[in-house]
């Protein structure tokens, strides 16, 4: 099968020779030192993944963008920055970034990058006619805590709900993203109770650390622990619910949101993308639950001609 292509916009070569070799073995690999070059390099191809600095000479990448998620809503960017502030995280996040990375980034955010975007681009094509007429729907299920299967499971959720009405392909790239984020959460730190601390620690010292989680969810004290994912749907706005089975944590130190010196830590990313992508996020008092709610744009009354 043949790899999919991306793109790594950037003017700095050295950049370009390492970001190729460490995707190399999953993608094909275009480079270009700027936007326009981009376009040439491709030969009318559509990249899959686009790395591309924030700071252009002469052009805007966050402009760009937002003009290719219009034409392109299946194109995934990564940003890349040295002047990482909460306004330029944000800003391109909202446009339809996935994902930012820091310089100097190390081979784990990459690895953690590559493995998100294969989680959240596996799509199935079905036919959505079935669906059109809810108005309302609940579900809930049962997760164990296994890393293998979040990626399955996020595209049975999205097969489904991308056929409600109002939900359009911008809304469920926003939600997958943020419901992909607060279920790792729910099994990496709830469940198998790996604060930022211990993680930190392990990435330094584990040569494996996705085959370190498998291992831990197998331990005694671990291995019968679930996650609860349950959705409320209506023509409004849709709700997810995730409970993991962990001690909980403190609610009142979940990392403010506005504050640039959370971007540089470990901890809170997936909440602060959650809180970028979705109306609003709540947790319980405990803290081992969180709700994501995602308001819902009218949809387009159909048109009917005169007879």
């Amino acid at each position: 099968m043949l790899k999919p292509p991306v793109l790594i916009i950037d003017p700095d070569k050295a950049l370009q020779e390492i970001l190729g070799e460490i995707l190399q073995n999953r993608f094909r690999i275009f480079l270009a030192n700027s936007i326009a070059e981009g376009k040439a390099a491709l030969q009318g191809e559509d990249p899959h993944l686009i790395f591309i600095e924030l700071v252009l000479p002469g052009e805007n990448a966050i402009e760009y963008i937002e003009r290719t998620k219009k034409s392109k809503t299946n194109t995934q960017f990564i940003v890349i920055t040295d002047k990482a502030t909460v306004e330029n995280a944000v800003t391109a996040l909202r446009h339809g970034a996935l994902d930012f990375l820091k310089k100097p980034f190390e081979i784990d955010d990459i690895a953690r990058i590559v493995e998100k975007f294969f989680s959240l681009t596996a799509n199935r094509e079905a036919d959505y006619d079935i669906y059109s007429s809810i108005i309302e729907e609940s579900r809930m299920f049962q997760l164990p805590t296994d890393f293998a299967i979040v990626s399955t499971f996020m595209s049975e959720i999205m097969h489904i709900i991308s056929r409600f009405p109002g939900i359009d392909k911008k809304t469920t790239l926003t939600i997958r993203l943020s419901l992909y984020e607060m279920l790792v959460n729910a099994m990496e730190h709830g469940n198998l109770e790996i604060n930022y601390e211990m993680k930190k620690n392990l990435l330094e010292e584990v040569v494996d650390y996705q085959r370190y989680l498998q291992e831990r969810a197998n331990e005694d004290a671990f291995r019968d622990r679930k996650v609860l994912v349950s959705y409320t749907y209506d023509t409004k706005s849709i709700a997810f619910t995730i409970t993991d089975e962990g001690k909980g944590f403190d609610v009142s130190k979940v990392p403010n949101p506005h504050a640039s010196e959370n971007l540089e830590r470990l901890n809170g990313r997936g909440i602060f993308i959650s809180r970028v992508n979705m109306t609003q996020v709540t947790y319980n008092e405990k803290g081992n639950s969180v709700t994501l709610y995602k308001e819902l744009a009218p949809a387009p009354v159909p048109v009917v001609a005169a007879p």
